[in-house]
């Protein structure tokens, strides 16, 4: 698409929308159409609204880049559960957005994350461009499963809000590259590359954002671990609420304390108790983030992690996430 028109948000289209208007009855209309979910609303009965939609579709993954210019602001409401999650990279425009609990400030170079169940209110000032990801529930849950050598046992949790880590320029190289079409091969066509390109996109989100399985995400997983390494990641996800020592962990790997911090070494990069921590930390930022629906207490929270000491483990929860525990459970 390298010929194309150049949009006013910066990304090259050469193909026609999928669907464009000016008449914010026809927005409203299509957005519940292509959606099912979501509800488009006007703030000023005057809007004057621009709406334009392209789609890239492969089987499990929707590439979608939209924009919406509209005179006084517009809401997007979702106000349903889907089947996918919905990866939003804002171009630009700023928008304030509010789950079930907590109300986030987005703009241009942020990505927010709407999960398969969640409900949000979006409220945008008058322009939107963005690239939104819709990628297939079950598609994710595998890719995870896949990675972590076994099937989810809680639903997976991204972070609301964090800046792009990148995956834009991605996204603007597949959308400049001719997509499929019935009267013609192309490259996206072609099935074996439409697959393992739902795969990247699928991967770079779940490498490229935070969320409650990151942990094992951030690990080297070019080369497989020993037995013992393996025997002992069990041992400390098991155990992880009670005491650990080094040497309680290598001798229910069967090793020596010696052997145990060179395969944590060589095949994690890390050692055994950084990996303890880590994992307790990864999981209470889990627990805090569902608290907020639901409620608790950040003692709870950190007792339940496997934090004995309240202050070391909020001194080290905010090295680690930018925040306080107590101001994940509030959504500030």
């Amino acid at each position: 698409m390298s010929n194309g028109p150049t949009s006013p948000g910066g990304v090259q289209i050469s193909r026609p929308p999928r669907f464009s208007t000016r008449d914010v009855g026809q927005c409203r209309e299509y957005i519940r159409g292509f959606t099912g979910t979501h509800t488009f609303e006007a703030v000023a009965l005057s809007n004057v609204v621009f709406f334009s939609h392209h789609e890239y579709r492969t089987s499990h993954v929707s590439l979608n880049y939209t924009m919406v210019d509209s005179s006084d602001g517009f809401r997007i409401r979702k106000d349903a559960g889907a089947d996918c999650y919905a990866f939003q990279f804002v171009l630009d425009g700023e928008c304030e957005l509010a789950d079930a609990t907590s109300h986030y400030r987005v703009s241009g170079g942020d990505v927010f994350v709407l999960g398969p169940d969640e409900v949000t209110r979006e409220h945008w000032k008058n322009i939107c461009r963005q690239f939104v990801v819709r990628i297939d529930r079950k598609f994710i849950d595998q890719l995870v499963a896949d990675e972590i050598h076994g099937a989810l046992k809680r639903p997976l949790l991204f972070r609301k809000v964090s800046r792009d880590p990148g995956i834009t320029s991605w996204l603007r190289q597949i959308v400049d590259t001719p997509v499929a079409d019935p009267r013609e091969r192309t490259l996206l066509s072609d099935s074996r590359v439409a697959r393992n390109l739902e795969a990247t996109l699928g991967m770079m989100m779940l490498v490229g954002l935070e969320h409650s399985e990151s942990q094992d995400f951030r690990r080297p997983t070019a080369v497989v671990a020993p037995y013992y390494v393996k025997r002992a990641e069990e041992y400390i996800r098991t155990h992880a609420r009670n005491e650990l020592t080094v040497e309680g962990i290598a001798a229910a790997a069967g090793v020596s304390v010696r052997t145990l911090f060179y395969g944590f070494k060589q095949w994690r990069n890390t050692t055994p108790m950084a990996y303890v921590r880590e994992l307790r930390l990864m999981r209470a930022r889990e627990e805090l983030l569902q608290g907020r629906r639901r409620g608790g207490l950040v003692s709870e929270v950190a007792v339940n992690a496997g934090f004995t000491n309240f202050s070391q483990f909020s001194k080290i929860y905010r090295l680690r996430f930018g925040e306080t525990p107590s101001m994940t459970l509030r959504g500030d």
